[in-house]
């Protein structure tokens, strides 16, 4: 048995994923969700699982081959294998999105109504530890919140009690290439993963090289940072989540007892209102919630800011107001 493998077990029962489940692997073709699919495979001896392939139509005939070799390598296991395509250039212009949030929003929602056509319990996607450390580094340049730093969650609830997992957060690409070499396994090389014309990319192969001639153990302390952000920001939702279970009454939020308490809190507050709200948070950044605490802490009755979406948020004596943006709060 491999490093990958053991590992990739032991995750499997802390995040309480059983042999019984049905589950969908997310397949791209590429050296990472192969290897998960093989190692999934020898565990659960084929039984119960599904294979699911987004086509992103981005390189022309080497994407065509991506889909081609899972196809492959799903009836090599005599698994079910669900395929689609989606033009995601046209989908990111159309959206005014970059391609990287674009295909990201349409591979989940792929995979969840593949989920719930084939009655998966679980999706698997096989994000690993260098995914996890770039993201925290992408999230930084970016400017991100505390809640940020936490990187990839390592499960997520989707709708019709589908749970999204990542059980390969904490295995190494080292692992994924002797876990292929061991069983010998072939996989895709995506060309695009040597573009510098992609911020990702250039964290990996550009950033991070730099870093390790400061610190050798960047990596270690970046999953650090991860590890206690996680833990601080379950602590802070929680006491948001009670805050907000007592002041909001749908799309109105009385911010009175707010005032008075940490903004670390308070902000956390305002993020899951309006979660609840619009059901996510695209788009929506520190800056719109700074706003938000000022619209609290200076406002005066009848401002409001306006959010992503089409959406204002304006002060009615001491509750804030969440509308669309057409409606007169005076009418």
């Amino acid at each position: 048995m491999t490093k990958l493998e053991k590992k990739l077990r032991a995750s499997l029962r802390k995040l309480d994923v059983e042999k019984t489940d049905r589950i969908l692997v997310a397949a791209s073709g590429g050296a990472d969700s192969t290897a998960l699919l093989d190692a999934l495979a020898r565990w659960k001896k084929s039984e119960g699982l599904i294979v699911a392939h987004l086509n992103h139509q981005l390189r022309g005939e080497e994407s065509d081959a991506d889909e081609a070799f899972v196809c492959a390598m799903a009836e090599q296991f005599s698994l079910p294998c669900f395929v689609d395509r989606k033009n995601i250039a046209a989908f990111a212009s159309q959206k005014k999105k970059n391609l990287e949030a674009a295909a990201r929003q349409i591979r989940y929602d792929f995979l969840l109504r593949v989920a719930q056509e084939s009655q998966a319990q679980v999706i698997v996607t096989a994000h690993t530890q260098n995914d996890q450390v770039e993201t925290i580094l992408q999230r930084l340049l970016r400017g991100t919140s505390a809640a940020g730093l936490q990187g990839i969650h390592a499960i997520a609830e989707l709708p019709d009690s589908i749970r999204l997992v990542r059980p390969m957060l904490e295995i190494t690409r080292a692992e994924v290439l002797e876990h292929s070499a061991r069983y010998q396994l072939m996989f895709c090389q995506d060309s695009s993963n040597d573009s510098l014309d992609f911020t990702r990319n250039r964290i990996r192969h550009e950033l991070l090289p730099l870093l390790e001639t400061f610190n050798p153990a960047i990596r270690q302390v970046l999953l650090r940072v991860a590890t206690q952000s996680s833990e601080d920001e379950d602590y802070l939702h929680a006491e948001a989540f009670k805050l907000l279970h007592q002041l909001a009454d749908g799309a109105s939020l009385k911010f009175k007892p707010l005032l008075a308490i940490p903004p670390a809190i308070r902000r956390r507050v305002l993020r899951q209102w309006l979660r609840q709200l619009r059901g996510d948070l695209q788009r929506i950044g520190t800056s719109h919630l700074v706003a938000l605490d000022n619209l609290m802490m200076k406002g005066e009755g009848g401002s409001y800011i306006e959010l992503p979406g089409n959406r204002k948020v304006y002060r009615e004596g001491q509750t804030l107001k969440l509308q669309p943006i057409q409606e007169d709060p005076r009418i």
